[in-house]
């Protein structure tokens, strides 16, 4: 018989996906063509200030998430999770909708730490997963989240490049905010069965406990390497991707640049998806860290095609390449963590590497504003790739 708190792991698992599917379909339906809005709305042409303003505007973003993350990691694991995920959805539905009005592009990025400070849902879908589904389920579970993650993103892509090539921006921020608000409303329907724990010890130890209190919580060694590796991830794993419409443009040209942003991203995506079902069932058979070197070695090699491609055929096809080997690494190392983690931890812990990740992402947008800037958008891939060998010699050491 099931226990307690894997009784609703099935329905969690489905109303999760259904929720990821809708937020991740509104973010990738604008994101990906934040740097064509600074060209046709605010009027930023020049490609080295576009890299710089596009930085900023991950790097606020990102911050945003980072400073807020662990403090709803901390409040999930006394109050629940389903609260946090409530709170995510419906706040930054109507936040998205917002920025197809600003007339500066720091009103943008003022807008993007707000909602990314707001934000937060995915870690908090994959808390509820992880700590509601049986120990031997949760790769399949994690996997297949990430597949919601990845559909997404793929539905978001074909949307946005839709909809901007034929209504404009606005109007896709708007669908953006609505599809988080209809997401909020799955996520009512989810069980979360948060038991809050009971202190046994005396007032006189509590205080005790109080004043001893590490301003830092009290995890083991494996788990704080864990973090670090997580940083280096997040600033491998996302170095590029804030230029891909820019690297769509020198290909193609600005015409239909949103457009074929759109279409490469949900071919990529489809890869992403097809990678996470794959992943997250050998995480379950074979031991994980197996499968970590070979997908960064075929990512760093595909890397290099697009870095160096003139055509988008050959563009697109390399990125999809990349993503089916290293799209579903993220739950990899996500059962790792988590089989390290005692359950009652696991909220605040994945609320921490989250963040960690989101440090090494913060760290990644400074630097690439630099390269693009120094050196063009190809130099960002052609980089990239180096840092994605240089992870596999991190693995192995």
């Amino acid at each position: 018989m099931a226990s307690s708190d894997t009784l609703h792991w099935k329905r969690n698992l489905v109303l999760m996906w259904l929720s990821q599917l809708l937020i991740l379909s509104g973010f990738a339906a604008v994101m990906p063509f934040i740097p064509l809005f600074l060209k046709d709305q605010l009027g930023i042409i020049a490609e080295g200030e576009r890299g710089i303003y596009m930085s900023m505007f991950y790097f606020f973003g990102v911050l945003g998430y980072a400073m807020f993350c662990p403090i709803w990691g901390s409040l999930a694991d006394r109050f629940g999770v389903r609260p946090m995920l409530l709170r995510g959805t419906f706040v930054t539905a109507f936040i998205f909708p917002l920025m197809g009005y600003v007339t500066s592009a720091w009103m943008l990025i003022a807008l993007r730490f707000l909602s990314a400070a707001c934000a937060g849902t995915t870690a908090a879908a994959q808390t509820l997963i992880v700590k509601n589904t049986p120990e031997d389920k949760q790769g399949f579970a994690l996997g297949t989240l990430s597949t919601a993650i990845w559909g997404g993103t793929m539905l978001g892509n074909v949307i946005g490049g839709i909809v901007v090539h034929y209504y404009g921006y606005k109007f896709t921020f708007i669908a953006c905010g609505i599809m988080y608000f209809i997401a909020g409303i799955f996520v009512l329907f989810a069980k979360d069965d948060f038991k809050p724990e009971k202190s046994t010890a005396s007032p006189y130890v509590e205080k005790i406990r109080h004043y001893r209190r590490s301003p830092l919580p009290a995890f083991t060694v494996g788990v704080w390497l864990m973090f670090v590796l997580f940083i280096f991830l997040g600033f491998v794993r996302y170095f590029e991707i804030p230029y891909m419409a820019m690297m769509v443009e020198i290909i193609d040209g600005p015409a239909n640049a949103a457009y074929w942003t759109g279409i490469i991203g949900a071919f990529v995506a489809v890869g992403a998806l097809l990678s996470g079902v794959v992943t997250g069932y050998l995480a379950d058979k074979v031991r994980p860290s197996l499968l970590i070197v070979p997908s960064l070695l075929i990512s760093a090699a595909t890397l290099v095609l697009q870095a160096c491609s003139h055509n988008l055929w050959v563009f697109g096809g390399s990125r999809t390449l990349m993503y089916f080997a290293a799209g579903g690494l993220i739950p990899v190392f996500q059962k790792i963590l988590s089989g390290a983690t005692p359950k009652r931890k696991r909220g605040a812990v994945f609320g921490w590497a989250s963040t960690a990740q989101n440090v090494g992402v913060m760290l990644s947008t400074v630097f690439a504003g630099w390269v693009i800037f120094a050196f063009g958008t190809r130099g960002v891939f052609y980089t990239t790739a180096i840092l994605t060998i240089a992870k596999v010699f991190l693995k192995l050491v």
